[in-house]
């Protein structure tokens, strides 16, 4: 096994400056999600609204002015897509529509997407919080980055006094479901090729 890489790292807020570079670190890390397969564009917008929404975090960590992690938490991901929906000018949705039309993968992850907009109900109570995405550069792993990714949505949710939160990965992704379950999450429900896991604060 590879030892761990020391990078020093510094956590800071996104700042409009850094979307581009979150946006193709998303991409690159998470290719298979469904607003990965929408384009950087796409993700760019998703970033530059969740930055402007004080019940939303967007966490970068940066070394020597590259941002090499990014993680992003959400309290109420329903009328966050709302406001998606709401602000999203007609170009953007023509963007998308064509997108759609050359990419009929892209439907597929669609489906897969609506399937996991159900409730998450963990011990009789319904999850809101949740964190929507991480992404660690491949020159950064093992050097502590999503570690302390995670650490900052924990601190942002207890913030809000929200006693839980909840996350998905692809079920195949032993290597993430190891590192979820080592930070204290809990293996809840499997809805097709994702599973959800929920953390306790």
């Amino acid at each position: 096994m590879a030892s761990p890489q020391r990078v020093g790292f510094t956590l800071r807020p996104l700042a409009p400056a850094d979307v581009d570079s979150a946006a193709a670190l998303h991409q690159s890390a998470m290719s298979y999600s469904f607003n990965s397969r929408l384009g950087k564009k796409h993700l760019a917008y998703l970033y530059s609204l969740l930055r402007q929404d004080e019940t939303c975090l967007v966490t970068v960590a940066v070394a020597d002015e590259k941002i090499l992690g990014v993680v992003s938490a959400i309290s109420d991901p329903h009328r966050f897509k709302e406001k998606v929906f709401s602000s999203m000018p007609l170009t953007h949705w023509m963007s998308l529509a064509s997108r759609l039309m050359i990419q009929p993968s892209v439907w597929f992850e669609l489906l897969q997407d609506r399937k996991m907009n159900q409730p998450v109900i963990y011990k009789n109570i319904e999850i809101k919080p949740m964190l929507s995405a991480i992404a660690v550069d491949a020159s950064a792993r093992q050097s502590g980055i999503g570690r302390v990714l995670v650490q900052a949505v924990d601190d942002f949710f207890r913030q809000l006094s929200q006693p839980f939160y909840y996350l998905d990965t692809r079920v195949e992704n032993k290597t993430a479901r190891a590192f979820y379950q080592q930070l204290g999450f809990v293996e809840h429900e499997c809805r097709g090729r994702n599973l959800i896991l929920v953390k306790e604060l």
